[in-house]
């Protein structure tokens, strides 16, 4: 079975635990990335349910899956909306990854997982080029900006995961056992 890469520190608002979908983050955190696989019809699960949306099948066994994929959309996240925790991770890069088993599970991409990447918005998370604090820049527009460059733009931090790019599953760690899946570059795990 794969082991995940830790890629830091969590920093976002608390992932919502519930007791059908424990496993999945006790996994993340403990460096696993399992889904359910339906006992009766073989399908995996995702997002995760209490029943099978395949058969209605409420039987399932938490099984490994593919740790390697690709792209299939990326954006930059810049402003925090909801709840504003987020106001000091922001820039960050959230995608749709194709698994290589053929699920498409969501996620951040940070750029490396080093110790030097703790999580998005710290030093060097979005841009390589310090700490990314909020409060924006004339090339990285913090919450509530509407100036800066147009998406797509070598400043832009999604620009540099187009469709296709390969990634590797990884982990930042969110405390007591718990983990958030992110992706870094395949050639960084």
């Amino acid at each position: 079975m794969p082991t995940l890469t830790p890629a830091g520190q969590y920093r976002g608002p608390a992932p919502v635990v519930h007791p059908e979908s424990e496993p999945f983050w006790r996994g993340l955190g403990e460096g696993r990335l399992e889904l359910q696989k339906c006992n009766s019809c073989g399908t995996v699960r995702w997002p995760i349910a209490p029943v099978c949306w395949n058969c209605t099948s409420l039987d399932a066994t938490w099984t490994p899956v593919a740790t390697s994929g690709t792209v299939s959309a990326a954006v930059t996240v810049r402003r925090a909306t909801g709840n504003q925790v987020w106001a000091d991770v922001v820039p960050f890069v959230s995608a749709m990854v194709d698994m290589a088993d053929g699920l498409r599970l969501p996620g951040r991409i940070l750029p490396a997982a080093s110790p030097s990447v703790a999580a998005p918005g710290s030093a060097g998370a979005a841009s390589g080029s310090g700490p990314v604090s909020g409060s924006g820049t004339a090339s990285e527009p913090g919450p509530g900006s509407r100036s800066g460059t147009a998406a797509g733009t070598a400043a832009d931090p999604a620009a540099a995961f187009p469709a296709g790019t390969p990634v590797e599953a990884a982990y930042l760690d969110a405390g007591d056992g718990i983990g958030v899946l992110c992706f870094v570059p395949a050639e960084s795990a």
